[in-house]
This record gives structure tokens, sequence and C-alpha cells, in this order.
């Protein structure tokens, strides 16, 4: 019987969605016609100081882009502020977004995913990006740096110190784990810093508070959130002071802080999906241009710059530390590091999950416009549970949430023809007074047909 009303509930959806007359998503790069890139810098006084946003924009103009950018960060702010309507910094925030930007670059407090993930900043992120997202731009995350002496803090009770380096692996983590989250690019500032006391100690990035950047250090930020945006090099952009130009850095410091920006992480798989006891494994590798002689010079040929893999996890997943072969364990969430000797780390969220728990299944449904089609998906719905829907254009492993809710389908409009799109449900159930994991679905598929 329950079969049977939702089939007819389907049935109405399918009908109400083909009556309605529907609008192309604008993305912000559409809206600005004359090829101009809008960055909007959010943070607090690593942002603000020397005008970070106007070297980012010094040096995309000496590499030929066009490009508007602008702040706001006001000095000791965690992203709370921003996240909230109450507030100044968040009206203001909100007042901004409201204008066409591209990219949207957040930066929070110096350690505030490390000593207060749960307690506050995991949510004003996620209200962050869904204002960023909701208004055509994307999100980029500026992940931050140790200050000299490291961390103090406490954690129920206990206190914690962690040294420069324990503190930059912690801040790194939770920025790549927040990035895979919400997918979305995460620019690895604080490795960055971290590498430039290995290979060039002779540049100090620091104030005399061993905490706030000089010029140099934000240089090197801009540099790291430059070839985060748009994929490509900085190495060689002539931005440095000059006869021409008065730029707070000289050509040879410059040279140097590109040589490290150029030198990047990727890795194959954000994320995996796994049962227990299955097995997958996941590639990191290291980019450099060819002309990059610090990077050639100490890690290529003999002296290989090697990749290890570590699980942070050992309750829900495994991995060979050489080959990157990662075996699920027990249902949960779980997370691999793949770090290299020259000091860039990625993360790998592993979901390893039960036998499907949640029955989903998609409808391609055509619609007007000709070459979009309409995905209905539907769910089957259970007492006193929650929603999020996932989508991703056929890769398993790049899944942005679609909608949360208690509703049992969505309609996912306007999509292209000729495209594979793939959709997948996890459920959360109320028990005293707090959501908890309930369940998720295998991931379903719709191929819409070409156009005859």
């Amino acid at each position: 019987m329950k079969k049977k009303l939702f089939s007819v509930f389907l049935i109405f959806v399918i009908v109400i969605s083909l009556l309605s007359d529907y609008q192309m998503p604008v993305n912000a790069a559409d809206k600005n016609d004359n090829g101009t890139i809008r960055v909007l810098f959010v943070g607090n006084s690593f942002t603000r100081r020397n005008n970070l946003h106007k070297i980012f924009k010094g040096i995309a103009k000496a590499d030929g882009k066009k490009v508007k950018t602008k702040r706001l960060a006001y000095g000791g702010y965690r992203l709370k502020k921003y996240a909230s309507k109450n507030t100044r910094a968040g009206k203001e925030f909100r007042k901004l977004l409201k204008k066409d930007w591209d990219y949207v670059v957040i930066q929070g407090h110096s350690a505030e995913f490390v000593t207060r993930y749960y307690k506050e900043s995991y949510s004003s992120l996620k209200t962050i990006i869904e204002m960023v997202r909701d208004n055509g731009a994307e999100p980029v995350l500026y992940m931050t740096w140790s200050k000299e002496s490291g961390l103090e803090y406490t954690r129920r009770g206990d206190k914690l110190t962690l040294d420069r380096d324990e503190m930059t692996l912690a801040v790194s983590d939770a920025y790549n784990k927040l990035g895979n989250e919400f997918g979305i690019k995460v620019a690895p500032v604080g490795q960055n810093f971290l590498r430039c006391r290995d290979e060039y100690p002779e540049i100090d990035l620091f104030k005399k508070d061993r905490k706030h950047p000089k010029y140099a250090g934000s240089y090197l930020s801009a540099c790291t959130i430059y070839e985060t945006i748009f994929d490509k090099s900085v190495m060689g952009v002539k931005y440095y002071n000059s006869d021409e130009k008065k730029v707070g850095i000289g050509k040879k410091k410059a040279t140097k802080l590109q040589l490290l920006a150029d030198v990047r992480m990727s890795i194959d798989k954000n994320r995996v999906y796994l049962l227990p006891g299955s097995k997958t494994t996941v590639k990191a590798e290291i980019s450099f241009s060819e002309d990059n002689t610090l990077y050639s010079d100490k890690y290529t040929g003999n002296k290989k710059d090697i990749i290890k893999y570590k699980s942070l996890s050992s309750n829900i997943c495994s991995v060979n530390s050489k080959t990157g072969e990662i075996k699920a364990l027990n249902p949960g969430t779980g997370y691999v590091r793949a770090e290299s000797m020259s000091g860039l780390s990625r993360v790998v969220t592993v979901k390893v999950r039960k036998k499907e728990a949640v029955g989903i299944h998609a409808t391609a449904v055509a619609s007007t416009g000709g070459e979009f089609s309409n995905n209905i998906i539907g769910w089957n719905s259970r007492n006193n549970e929650v929603f999020d829907l996932y989508g991703s254009i056929g890769n398993e492993n790049h899944f942005v949430r679609l909608y949360h809710g208690r509703m049992n389908y969505y309609v996912d409009k306007r999509k292209q023809r000729g495209r594979l799109y793939l959709y997948r449900i996890t459920s959360y159930r109320k028990v005293n007074n707090e959501y908890e994991y309930s369940g998720e679905s295998n991931v379903t598929s719709v191929i819409i047909p070409g156009q005859n």
C-alpha cells in the first residue's frame, strides 16, 4: 500500500515539475560578462594585514587577469560573527553577498577548527558556505598557519599542547576534511608557511608577535590562494618592487615564495564509500613547474618526494602506508592522510556504511527548454527522520548536498541532456533531542539521453 501511495505521489510531483516554468541557474562567472573575476575575502587580521586582497589583485593583474577584490575582515573575529545575522559583521556580509562575486575566500580564526570545531565553527562555516552558494559564488577555504609557539588549549578538562609542526598538521587536517565535506577548494597557506621555514629559513614571515604576517607572509598567502583559485602557477609573475611598481617585497624574495606556492599536492579521490571488508586505493601526487629548481633539485631523481598514507581513524579503516590501499573495517566516517616529505598533505574522507538502509530511485523527465531535463529523486521515508540528498555529475567521489529536510522526494531541475547524474541519501533520526546518523542509501544513477 505504501509503495502504491508513493507511486501516485511521485506521478503528481512529475506533473507539477513539467508544468513549472524553470529558470536556468546563474553562476557568478556568467554574471560578469566583461571577463572580470570578482573575489571577496572574509576573515580577520590574517586577511586584513598588509591588504591581502590588494596583493592578490596585483598578482592577478601582473598575470594578465582582470580581477576586482574586496575584503571584510575584523581583527580577532571567528566565523560565528559572519554567520550570525545579528552582528555588525554578519549584516555587512549579507549585504556584500548581494553583489556579483565569483569567489568568496573564507578564513577562520587561527585555530578555531581545532579548538572549537563542534562547539561553533563547523556550524558557522556551514551557514556561510550555504549563503555564498545561494548568492551564486564559489567558496574557497583559506587554511591558516600555526603561530611560532604552537598552541595550548583545553579539551574536556585536559590541557593539550601542540608545537608548530603539530598545530600546522592539525589545522591542515581540519581544513581538508571540511573541504571534502562541502566540496570546495582549500588553499594550503598554513602548510606553505611551515615549508618556508624549512626551505628558506632566512625569510621571516612573522611580525614581532610571531603570529601575524609580515608583507612576505601575506604575499605567500596571496600566491597560494591565487594558484588554488585559478589552478595556474604563479611562477614568473612580475609582481614585486621595481621602478614601475611600489610593492612591499623585492624580486629575490618574491621569486622564492613563488617557488613555494608552485608546488601542490592533489589526490584522485577526496571521498570514498565502502562496505565493511571492501577495499579501494587512493593516490596522491605532487605537481610543479618544470623550471621549479627549489623542488626539482631536492625531490626528483634519486631523492624522490615520498608520500606516505596514514589512517586517522583506525577503528573505521586501515591503509597501506606505501600504496594507499584503504580497507574498510567498521561503519562510520573515517579519514586517511596523505603526507609528503616536502611538507604537503591532503585528507581522504572514508565513509564506511552498512548494507543499504534507505531505498532510493531516480527518473529523468523531459522538461521545457529542449536540451534540459528534470530528475525526480524519491526515497523511502521513516518516522522522525530527516534526509540529506547529495548529487554529482558522473563522479562518485565528488558529491555536493542538494537537499536537507523531511520530504521523501526532490526535483533536480534543468539538468543537461547527455550527462550521467548520481544521487545518494544520508538519513538522521532524532534521539534524545539530537539527530544521529541512521543510515545511507547506495548510489543511484540517471543517464539523461541526448536529444534526438
